[in-house]
């Protein structure tokens, strides 16, 4: 019984450790690069993600935007207007999808856009917190696409919330440990 007690507080401190790790590499994070790619793809899970993504789009930094994990409920004009965006560059250049249910499903569902697009480069968009994670499995479905990361939201010390925060770093962690250890392909 003591050597169970022993390891759930080894399991726990490096838990935490891996957590002060996880919030230190999220302060430090750098503007994204300006460098253009031939996608912009952004999960859904917040406006300001959808509408920096189409402040992307119309700044010229890709041709192409896909939008993941949109609701099946949401028509065109509910999202166009969301978006922000005209419907001329709605028809041209934006595409959605609605089959991801998580971040998992919208790597899955952004990698076979990319595919299917013929896309050798992607801008990625989500927020902050969420960008290790979304990039672990993204990388796990597209490992040979060249991938930059454009969080929404700054570091903000004074607006840590570490709950939000612990449960965005367990689930990388998971994330992680699945992509690299019970999966080594697909």
């Amino acid at each position: 019984m003591k050597y169970i007690y022993y390891l759930l507080l080894l399991l726990g401190l490096v838990w935490l450790g891996g957590f002060f790790h996880f919030i230190y590499d999220l302060s430090r994070v750098e503007p994204p690069s300006a460098e253009k790619t031939d996608g912009i793809v952004v999960l859904t899970g917040g406006s300001r993600r959808l509408q920096e993504a189409v402040r992307l789009l119309e700044s010229g930094l890709a041709d192409k935007l896909f939008i993941s994990g949109v609701n099946a409920r949401v028509t065109d004009a509910e999202l166009r207007s969301v978006l922000g965006s005209t419907r001329e560059l709605a028809d041209c250049c934006i595409e959605s999808g609605t089959m991801a249910q998580n971040t998992r499903g919208n790597a899955r569902e952004i990698s076979l856009w990319v595919k299917k697009s013929h896309i050798s480069s992607i801008r990625v968009v989500t927020s902050l917190e969420h960008m290790p994670r979304a990039m672990s499995e993204m990388r796990h479905f597209m490992p040979k696409i060249r991938m930059i990361a454009h969080p929404v939201g700054q570091w903000r010390p004074e607006n840590i919330r570490f709950v939000s925060l612990a449960r965005e770093y367990s689930k990388y962690l998971v994330s992680l440990i699945r992509t690299s250890i019970f999966e080594t392909g697909m």
